[in-house]
């Protein structure tokens, strides 16, 4: 091999001619950052509703999330339209609102936005670590580890979690503009970081931490002495952030004020019960196994995440004797932002979620400083540099591997209660439960309900799912245990319901009685009381009181097409025909495509009643058209082809129904029918 072959191998030409070239490639690297979340997370354009606030934001409220012409409201209304709320988010929701008016009430644009949102972030991240003093090359590195982080997937994956991002790229802006303003007295950053701050502040409250670490970079990294001319030039920034901060708060106040959000959830108590979010959430960054939908502490993440937060902070403490600033800054940066969050608690918080992942965006932006600072003392030396790189490309090839699989959890209802399920999540298991008896899987629907119960043998809403399964599987002696379970615990409307149905079925009416007695205490409007008080009069034989009760639900619920089918069922008995075929045709037309054979079976049976058997003819044949084992169908129209003499047709139709289990049928048929 001659020379210059040899040469153009060498290490050195390599490290020369590649490595130190790729180093200032703004462009190349602005092209990486932008690819990798796209190769990531592109398969979320199609994802659907996950049922967990998005439907809530969206699609419930679509009647103004549709129409930009109410885009005002978004200032008037909290972060799910409601009137009053604990989150005030008017520029997500105007989001929302410009994104409807591309995809309608479908979610591809919706993540759409969330990955262009993500990666405008990343790309505002590797321009503003150069800011505190970071190479190039080390912004790059980070903010291309960044734009892939599984820990985010969330924030990409869930629509929801669309304030949490914006803030972000929103955030890392306003920092960009101060520091140009400084560097350059270009009043047009002034400008655009003041029309910046307005815009983030309403997008979320913890904007108004920022003029802290602005007051720090100012003081600590560009080194302005602490005197009257110094703080004279901050006074332009100071008196438009509090400008702002009160125009905000005044707006704020009329739906904020109003929550009713109590102590155990927002405030001190809910401070002290987070006490360990700041280290698992560490340690998911740097350990990012389990990430859950609906995550909830576990020891390991813990424990690596103290052992992570004591190193880092011995970081921050070797660069701040060194006075390398910008550690000090990345700490009160994480600080700022991982904290707020805390002294929000749901109540079920421990079986549902102690925290969400979308919510470590922002913070670990300031353990990405730190990072790069470290990163950047050593990234110059060649045994650093080649041993980093053999550990960074594995490590983002696995990050991005584990993003998109986390990304997929995201991708509808069931994958976002199954992925916290397998995380033995009892919330999860018992929603999982639920849509198992939807699909009719009642065997994998007890095992997740007693997996859930196990690990939280407390929670009411845990005994009272499985009391729904034992209904559903006709166990109503479990049934009703388990919504005596559920009462002992937490007397419910629901639960109340639950067990008079059971106790129905068992026959014990009395018992039944009392508390439906009861639940009509709790409740006196709600319309499925009265209803499930019909059908216990109707199993007593007390139609006419029935008729009533059923009569006060469609008052309180006018097109409750179940409610008119049953009150025409107890007009048969009180011989009010006419007003049974009313009230089915009523039931029929609520029922639109999808109509009920109970409902054709009464009209069967009045017109039978009136002797008009033509019309009953064509209403049975119909009820049993829609259900072929619907057993009662048979026994009526036998019933009708009797009046006709036609009594082969009657028995054929008796012994259909008995085989199906209908024991009215046995009398008919030994009567009438001579078989032997």
């Amino acid at each position: 091999m001659d020379k210059v072959t040899t040469d153009t191998l060498s290490p050195s030409w390599f490290r020369k001619h590649f490595i130190d070239g790729f180093r200032n490639k703004t462009l190349l690297h602005l092209l990486i950052i932008t690819i990798l979340p796209i190769l990531v997370y592109v398969q979320s354009v199609n994802y659907d509703y996950t049922n967990f606030d998005d439907n809530g934001i969206i699609l419930q409220k679509f009647d103004i999330v549709g129409n930009i012409h109410h885009i005002d409201t978004a200032f008037k209304v909290d972060a799910f339209f409601n009137p009053t709320g604990d989150f005030y988010r008017p520029v997500q929701n105007i989001t929302f609102m410009l994104d409807a008016q591309v995809s309608k009430d479908k979610l591809w644009m919706f993540h759409i936005t969330n990955l262009l949102i993500h990666i405008l972030t990343c790309i505002s991240l590797y321009f503003f670590l150069p800011f505190l003093n970071i190479k190039k090359y080390t912004s790059f590195l980070l903010a291309a580890l960044f734009s892939i982080h599984p820990l985010f997937a969330s924030g990409v994956g869930w629509i929801p979690s669309r304030g949490d991002i914006l803030i972000g790229v929103l955030g890392i802006q306003l920092f960009i503009t101060f520091a140009l303003y400084f560097r350059t007295k270009n009043i047009l950053y002034l400008i655009v970081h003041i029309l910046l701050f307005l815009v983030t502040i309403f997008t979320k409250e913890t904007t108004v931490f920022f003029p802290i670490l602005f007051l720090y970079y100012y003081f600590f990294l560009i080194k302005e002495q602490f005197s009257f001319r110094s703080i004279l030039r901050l006074v332009p920034f100071g008196a438009a952030w509090l400008g702002i901060l009160v125009y905000y708060l005044i707006l704020r106040s009329k739906v904020v004020a109003k929550s009713g959000a109590t102590v155990d959830v927002l405030g001190i108590i809910p401070f002290f019960k987070n006490n360990t979010v700041i280290p698992t959430i560490i340690g998911k960054f740097f350990v990012p196994f389990n990430l859950s939908t609906f995550p909830l502490y576990n020891n390991a993440s813990t424990i690596i995440g103290l052992i992570c937060l004591l190193g880092i902070l011995y970081l921050t403490f070797e660069y701040s004797i060194e006075k390398k600033w910008a550690a000090s800054l990345g700490f009160l940066w994480f600080l700022l932002f991982a904290i707020p969050p805390t002294i929000y608690r749901l109540q079920n918080a421990d079986i549902f979620f102690n925290y969400l992942e979308h919510r470590t965006y922002l913070p670990m932006i300031g353990i990405v400083i730190i990072l790069a600072l470290f990163i950047d003392d050593h990234i110059a030396s060649t045994n650093f540099h080649k041993w980093f790189i053999w550990a960074y490309i594995p490590v983002i090839i696995l990050f991005g591997i584990l993003a998109h699989i986390h990304c997929e959890d995201y991708k509808d209802g069931y994958s976002v209660n199954d992925r916290a399920a397998r995380l033995n999540n009892p919330s999860a298991l018992a929603g999982r439960a639920g849509r198992d008896l939807e699909k009719k899987d009642t065997i994998q629907a007890m095992s997740d309900i007693n997996k859930a119960i196990e690990l939280n043998p407390t929670d009411p809403n845990m005994y009272f799912q499985r009391g729904k399964i034992m209904a559903r599987m006709l166990n109503h002696e479990a049934a009703e245990q388990d919504f005596s379970l559920t009462l002992n615990m937490q007397p419910t409307t629901d639960a109340l319901l639950g067990r008079s149905i059971e106790r129905r079925y068992l026959h014990k009416y009395e018992a039944a009685l009392r508390d439906i007695y009861q639940a009509a205490t709790l409740d006196p409007n709600n319309p499925k009381i009265f209803y499930s008080y019909g059908n216990l009069l109707v199993a007593t034989k007390n139609y006419k009181e029935a008729d009533s009760c059923y009569s006060r639900v469609i008052k309180l619920v006018p097109n409750y097409a179940e409610a008119y089918n049953n009150r025409a069922y107890c007009k048969l008995f009180t011989g009010d025909y006419t007003g049974t075929i009313l009230d089915c045709n009523q039931a029929l037309k609520l029922m639109g495509n999808k109509p009920s054979p109970i409902v054709f079976n009464n009209l069967g049976q009045a017109y039978r009643e009136l002797n008009k058997l033509d019309s009953a003819f064509i209403y049975f044949n119909e009820a049993v058209a829609l259900d072929n084992t619907f057993a009662q169908a048979y026994f009526e129209r036998g019933k009708a082809y009797l009046k006709i003499n036609n009594l082969n047709n009657a028995c054929g139709d008796w012994l259909k129904s008995k085989s199906l289990g209908y024991t009215d049928s046995t009398g008919m048929i030994n009567k009438y029918c001579n078989i032997k």
